[in-house]
């Protein structure tokens, strides 16, 4: 009976090795290069110029949240999200976005971003929280959600 535990043993320890076999001791995916990039693109691609491959970072399934000032909480889809950050970009102001504080938390082909951004417009900086969950598919690491609220002021 011992002996039978043992070898179950092994064959659990040894299946789990398998199961890593590529990854860091935190099971975080060996792309963490290309997930840096994702993130930096984030925001890098933030502009009139390059929003059709700002658009790209995101997957199909993209769910945008934030919180209303009711307390209720708008959620928007990768259609209404883009055409409203184009929208905004075709009305000629200056705007753009940085990240400060970035979080960067790996799984087994998953990540969670945190960090505080900051939202320039026309110079006049608005700043909040910023949360990204993102999947690494066959086309790369893709963002599948994001929520963020504004500092109150």
């Amino acid at each position: 009976m011992e002996r039978r535990v043992l070898i179950a043993l092994l064959v659990a320890v040894v299946a789990g090795a398998g199961a890593l076999e590529g990854a860091d001791s935190k099971g975080a995916s060996p792309s963490r290069a290309a997930l840096e990039r994702t993130v930096a693109d984030y925001t890098g691609l933030y502009a009139k110029s390059t929003l059709d491959r700002w658009k790209t970072l995101f997957h199909d399934s993209l769910v945008v949240v934030y919180p209303m000032e009711d307390g209720g909480a708008r959620a928007r889809n990768l259609q209404e999200f883009f055409k409203a950050q184009k929208d905004y970009f075709e009305t000629g102001r200056r705007v753009s976005e940085r990240l400060e504080n970035v979080r960067i938390e790996e799984g087994w082909r998953i990540a969670r971003v945190s960090a505080d951004f900051v939202f320039v417009d026309e110079g006049q900086e608005s700043r909040g929280k910023l949360g990204l969950h993102l999947i690494e598919t066959g086309g790369g690491w893709k963002i599948t959600a994001i929520i963020f609220s504004y500092d109150p002021t």
